[in-house]
């Protein structure tokens, strides 16, 4: 007998769900070979593959969706559950053990981010094509997203640089206004996207860097800092921006969830740093929140909006915990860790989950990923690269075994260049449109991270499941599980029923 309710993923590849809604609405992918290791699926006006929810399936039945690098996207297979668990049995395969009374953090979900790049992207094609590829992305025919990353004011991808006050000595910021990038591209779709979906989709800011003339160096890029020290009037100033993007962004219809301090604070520390950024430490970015940041944004009545420190690679999070969250001020304000996935390999998950031992009351959520020079090889835009999809499965779960509540991928659609990008720093996405023909290409990223979105809906909560051997899973001759032997994840949600 298994008494409990699972909804479970194994690394992006395949997913199980029990007591699954079978056979679901489902349109074929339209497959192209780039020559990359994989392929894509092709959405034009007319095709773009799709698959949704369909009947419940009979007591004691099983569906797996598969995604393989042989080219199958979400293909659908229903078998009857096997309900006893013999572990002495001669059958093939590992086995899980699992205990639902052992429970870990809930699921905030999954997503991506409005860069103004995506964005204007998403409106170079036609308006039937861009409400395909929101559908692709949002809808219960799509994977389901439910996270959105705002940048406050530009980043390397956008076209130029700027900021929501460029008035040089405005304290009060009387001048601030959102950019025609805000009003044009970003905010449009993420109505749309809100339409689309029947999930809510929670959505966050994350500043790049204050205006020139509020930092040490008076540019937005390079070696440079805010100006002055916590308490002041610049940081008072800056604090009060933040309350103004939420005020701007609430007032067009996008409620802002959270915001984090400052994307990569240790990007300003670099000299020659070619996009914007802002350098903070751990004692100055503690400061700003407990003097400026908490206390402006609870006065302006934004004690509702999460703040997220750090925003920035592995390495530097236990630290940076313990400089914020040991100071009993700054922990008041502090909700959650926000962390990269580019420099990884330097050191393991585990931390999260020293991290999170230690601060159990804070968050931990994957806020920013891509394939780019420093986590892929060439080309930047690698059509069909399944190694790609591989590496986002392996990361996704990773960070998931170690307390992370969901994982954010970076643009949600780029161009064939991988950009656009004002500093040509283009990287790849799962979607990457084509507008020149039309069309836009889904990646493997796309659906590696779909098997996680779709079926770990926010509301989650993972529990644990042991394995009775320390064998990879493989299917097809194909490494599906790679890195955690005896142990799997395994999510109960109010979606499954009881399997009897």
């Amino acid at each position: 007998m298994l008494p409990f309710s699972i909804l479970c993923t194994f690394l992006g590849f395949f997913s199980v769900y029990a007591s699954a809604l079978s056979p679901p609405k489902y349109s074929t992918c339209i497959s192209k070979d780039f020559g990359h290791g994989g392929t894509v699926c092709v959405c034009s006006e007319h095709d773009c593959d799709s698959f949704g929810e369909g009947s419940p399936l009979p007591t004691e039945e099983y569906a797996v969706y598969t995604s393989s690098k042989a080219g199958d996207r979400f293909n659908l297979k229903t078998a009857k559950l096997n309900k006893t668990l013999d572990l002495k049995s001669t059958q093939t395969g590992a086995q899980l053990v699992v205990n639902r009374s052992v429970t870990f953090q809930n699921i905030l979900g999954f997503g991506g981010a409005f860069t103004d790049a995506a964005t204007i992207n998403i409106h170079n094609i036609s308006a039937t094509l861009r409400q395909k590829l929101l559908s692709s992305y949002f809808s219960e025919d799509g994977i389901e997203y439910a996270i959105g990353r705002i940048p406050m004011a530009s980043c390397d991808f956008s076209t130029r640089p700027y900021s929501y006050n460029d008035h040089v000595g405005d304290l009060e910021m009387a001048n601030f206004s959102l950019a025609e990038e805000d009003l044009n591209f970003k905010i449009p779709l993420m109505l749309t996207a809100m339409k689309t979906s029947k999930r809510n989709i929670t959505f966050f800011g994350s500043p790049w860097s204050a205006p020139a003339w509020m930092k040490t160096n008076d540019k937005m890029t390079g070696f440079g800092q805010l100006k002055g020290k916590a308490g002041d009037k610049y940081h008072k100033a800056w604090a009060l921006y933040f309350a103004k993007f939420i005020e701007a962004y609430t007032e067009k219809g996008v409620n802002i969830w959270a915001v984090t301090v400052q994307n990569e604070p240790s990007d300003g520390f670099l000299p020659f740093f070619s996009f914007q950024c802002m350098g903070y430490t751990a004692e100055m970015e503690r400061d700003f929140i407990k003097e400026d940041l908490g206390p402006v944004l609870s006065a302006r009545g934004h004690a509702d909006v999460k703040i997220i420190m750090l925003d920035d690679q592995r390495p530097f999070l236990s630290s940076w915990a313990d400089t914020i969250l040991s100071d009993p001020v700054a922990a008041k304000y502090v909700a959650g860790i926000g962390v990269h996935w580019y420099w990884d390999t330097y050191i393991p998950a585990t931390v999260l989950t020293d991290v999170h031992n230690r601060f159990p009351d804070h968050f931990i959520l994957a806020t920013e990923a891509c394939a780019d020079p420093q986590t892929s090889k060439p080309p930047r835009v690698s059509l069909g690269d399944w190694s790609r999809g591989n590496q986002y499965s392996h990361s996704i779960i990773e960070d998931l075994s170690n307390w992370s509540t969901g994982w954010v991928d970076w643009n949600l659609a780029l161009n064939m260049q991988g950009g656009p990008n004002w500093v040509k720093n283009f990287v790849d996405s799962p979607i990457i449109v084509d507008a020149e023909n039309g069309l836009f290409y889904k990646q493997p990223m796309f659906y590696h991270l779909g098997h996680f979105s779709k079926f770990v809906p926010p509301g989650s909560q993972r529990i644990e499941v042991i394995a009775s051997e320390e064998s990879s899973f493989s299917s097809s001759g194909s490494l599906l599980l790679d890195l955690l032997p005896r142990r799997l994840l395994l999510y109960s949600t109010q979606m499954t029923r009881k399997l009897h």
